[in-house]
């Protein structure tokens, strides 16, 4: 594999699991919590998001196949998925802070938030979970690629963990305003990776149809 092409997997991986809003929302669901809780949530949170986004990725092509549905139309229709996530990003229509401060509210404090609503969807969300599929169907049953696509997923919600163990620091530092300026730039390049996407998924019908 190229540096390009891991540096695709990795950008794509770390703008659809977005450690900055992940570390905003996880300082909203677990304020007031003592430091050893906000570290068990935050660990749970990071081993359960990632089990969920390798194992969705490894077997997302195989129920595909069952229910029929062709990898390029996948990427078509995650593409077109992602777009609207991109765009709800940039024009900040729901951000993840306010996902978990609606949860704060109608959840009670006692409540563990590392699985609903942190790991889920939060952290992986339906976009991270299309883009893991569209990321294993590209590596094409190469060992070096799958692998490459789990370390990259690995530092990616290693970062995810750090940030969110250092949710009050960032969130200080960056404030409001900051997280969701980070939010709709990391927005831009969503969407556009989602145009690729889509993209790819228009060439591989038309390499499909003309055989």
């Amino acid at each position: 594999m190229t540096f390009g092409e891991i540096l695709y997997i990795f950008v794509t991986l770390l703008a659809m699991v977005n450690p900055v809003e992940a570390a905003a929302a996880f300082a909203t669901l677990t304020e007031g919590r003592s430091s050893e809780a906000q570290a068990t949530i935050a660990r749970r949170a990071t081993v359960v998001s990632f089990g969920i986004l390798v194992i969705f990725g490894f077997l997302g092509e195989e129920l595909l196949q069952a229910l029929g549905v062709s990898i390029p139309a996948f990427e078509i229709a995650g593409g077109l998925l992602l777009l609207r996530v991109g765009f709800n990003m940039v024009f900040a229509e729901k951000t993840d802070s306010e996902t978990a401060d609606t949860a704060k509210v109608t959840a009670a404090q006692a409540a563990d938030p590392s699985v609903f609503p942190l790991a889920i969807p939060i952290i992986t969300g339906p976009g991270a979970l299309t883009a893991s599929v569209t990321l294993v169907s590209q590596a094409r049953d190469q060992w070096l690629a799958y692998g490459v696509l789990v370390v990259c997923a690995v530092v990616v919600f290693a970062i995810t963990w750090g940030s969110m163990r250092g949710s009050e620091w960032l969130t200080k530092v960056l404030g409001r305003t900051g997280v969701d300026a980070t939010g709709r730039i990391v927005g831009i390049l969503v969407a556009a990776i989602a145009v690729q996407i889509i993209i790819n998924g228009v060439t591989g019908l038309g390499l499909i149809h003309g055989r």
